[in-house]
């Protein structure tokens, strides 16, 4: 019988993280009749926006290729946009830091849920980086692809930075792009958005290619793990 439709091992495992997400968010709203940890649920839609972004650019380089001006253009639309939004995959990290004002009997239980939407958005942020930097290779080539998804990871460290700090948002380029260039140029030498942007750029990379060794590793059958 034929399969109507399929879902990738990718597919799979962020569904299943959503659902542990869900049962995690309805739980407390059960426990508390609260609902302020829904701001996770939104910043976790957030972090999904670039994956969609950059699955669409992937989708329409391979269904129409890269030859007119067209083509070109909707798929470095595309890109930009994924770029622009990545920072969301990351930032949910720096929600940790909501554990200060939490209450001190739930702290176990908000901790594993503010961590593991942090993992959630993580791990679809990395996914869709990875997608990214495969587009770029056939695009422009290997040097070039990886000398973008550098750039990109340091760009968005800064970027979770503007978010935590400054209180920015993608969405502002849209609606007020001159105080949003004024504000973000004023940030370029503070000293903290230096560090934020050294340390957490060189974590995310540090993590993406190791998640990047892992995903290349399980896909080849020879590298299979005898445990």
């Amino acid at each position: 019988m034929k399969k109507i439709f399929s879902l990738s091992s990718q597919t799979i495992s962020v569904l299943i993280l959503i659902v542990l997400c869900l049962i995690m968010w309805i739980f407390r709203i059960k426990l508390t009749g609260e609902t302020k940890g829904f701001f996770l649920a939104w910043n976790l839609f957030l972090a999904f926006l670039p994956l969609g972004f950059i699955l669409l650019a992937r989708k329409i380089f391979r269904i129409f290729g890269f030859k007119d001006i067209i083509t070109k253009s909707v798929v470095y639309f595309f890109m930009l946009l994924w770029l622009l939004f990545f920072p969301n995959s990351p930032y949910i990290i720096t929600d940790l830091i909501h554990l200060n004002h939490l209450p001190e009997d739930l702290l176990w239980f908000d901790a594993l849920g503010i961590y593991l939407t942090a993992t959630t958005g993580l791990v679809v942020g990395l996914y869709s980086v990875d997608i990214f930097r495969v587009l770029t290779k056939n695009l422009f080539g290997k040097i070039i692809s990886v000398f973008l998804t550098l750039f990109s990871l340091i760009l968005s460290a800064f970027g979770v930075y503007l978010g935590r700090y400054i209180r920015l948002n993608s969405w502002d380029l849209f609606t007020n792009p001159l105080a949003l260039l004024r504000i973000v140029s004023g940030q370029l030498f503070e000293p903290l958005a230096i560090k934020m942007t050294i340390v957490f750029g060189l974590v995310l990379i540090g993590v993406y290619f190791s998640f990047n060794q892992f995903l290349n590793n399980y896909a080849n059958p020879e590298n299979d793990p005898e445990f």
